[in-house]
């Protein structure tokens, strides 16, 4: 006879781990990612409709100082989707990861902040703004994982 288990892991049936809601440091960074996606995809959207001429391209607007990017998205802003895409994905899947307490989540979103923080530089000045809020997300990421372990 064959004995079934019926209690599950209680874990694993939760969209955020336990032990990530005990890290304030954690739990907050993987909220901020999630706001964080929630404006890029709301991005790819405003991307979609300027390519399809539903919508004005405000991204003109925003003082870049580098010529080669703003003609870009001057006359050929569907190149930027890609990117925009890219980065999407890395969010949500570091959000996932995150919350479901997985170290891929936390290695993926550290590598799209820094990838991000690069790239802050092409659309500067407005770039500070995120650039500002990829540096609160690097520290509390950074913070959540290593607590208080020593230096020696």
């Amino acid at each position: 006879m064959k004995t079934t288990n019926t209690n599950k892991d209680s874990t694993s049936t939760r969209f955020i781990n336990k032990n990530i809601k005990e890290n304030r440091y954690l739990f907050f960074a993987g909220i901020c990612f999630m706001i964080y996606s929630l404006i890029e995809i709301s991005d790819c959207i405003y991307l979609i409709f300027i390519i399809m001429n539903l919508a004005p391209n405000l991204y003109l607007n925003m003082g870049i100082i580098i010529p080669v990017i703003l003609q870009i998205l001057t006359y050929q802003p569907i190149f930027f989707l890609p990117f925009f895409l890219s980065f999407t994905l890395l969010r949500i899947l570091s959000t996932v990861g995150i919350f479901k307490n997985y170290i891929w989540g936390f290695y993926i979103g550290i590598v799209s902040l820094i990838l991000t923080m690069l790239m802050t530089l092409l659309f500067m000045p407005f770039g500070f703004i995120e650039l500002f809020f990829c540096c609160i997300i690097l520290v509390l990421l950074i913070i959540g994982f290593f607590d208080k372990k020593p230096i020696i």
